[in-house]
């Protein structure tokens, strides 16, 4: 099936859809024509469903999905801003300050800074709220669990967030004990690990 080429893209596309060629001819006219495919997005069963879905998942499906993209871009960046202002010595120096005081009775007590006063850390809890509700809100809307799971995208949120949750449960653990300086490596690497999570960027944008 070629277009003779005096003949327009509308008028020959109009021909094929008047003598009922099929949807078959028309796909390889409009590949032959260099017309990109639209790739086919499976969608959940349900309405509801599927409205989240594509608020949540497709950025360009609508407004609402376009600022919902947004913001998470925005907390993405805040969270980057709030890893690397943690990493600067002047800021760094007051908030890992750990300390011994001898009391009158003999006794010691070592002095932990808390982290859960610290603004990083309740900033970059808010952020780990956004990412946690996000992932779950697409997790029960995506149309397959399984395929959720095999997208890269989704493997970096979850890789993105697990950081965070290791490091509170080390800190909470650290409240009996002073070991502070033994996990202060592991933990600097799982911080790193948090910056995956602007791979994400180039999707939502």
């Amino acid at each position: 099936l070629r277009r003779p080429v005096n003949v327009p893209l509308d008028m020959f596309s109009e021909e094929i859809k008047f003598y009922e060629l099929g949807e078959e001819a028309m796909e390889k006219f409009r590949e032959d024509e260099g017309f990109i495919k639209e790739e086919e997005r499976p969608l959940p069963e349900k309405e509801y469903q599927r409205q989240v879905w594509l608020l949540f998942e497709y950025p360009e499906s609508s407004g609402p999905a376009r600022v919902i993209a947004i913001v998470s871009v925005m907390v993405i960046l805040i969270s980057i801003v709030i890893f690397c202002l943690e990493t600067l010595p002047e800021l760094k120096d007051d908030k890992d300050f750990t300390g011994t005081v001898h009391r009158i009775d003999n006794t010691t007590v070592i002095y932990n800074s808390n982290i859960f006063t610290d603004p990083f850390f309740i900033v970059e809890t808010l952020c780990i709220i956004w990412f946690s509700f996000e992932l779950v809100v697409r997790f029960f809307a995506c149309p397959s669990k399984t395929d959720f799971f095999k997208n890269i995208m989704n493997f970096i949120d979850i890789v993105a967030i697990i950081p965070y949750f290791i490091t509170l449960g080390t800190e909470i653990a650290e409240q009996e004990g002073n070991q502070k300086g033994e996990q202060a490596t592991s933990l600097a690497i799982l911080r790193v690990i948090r910056l995956v999570r602007v791979f994400r960027i180039f999707k939502l944008s």
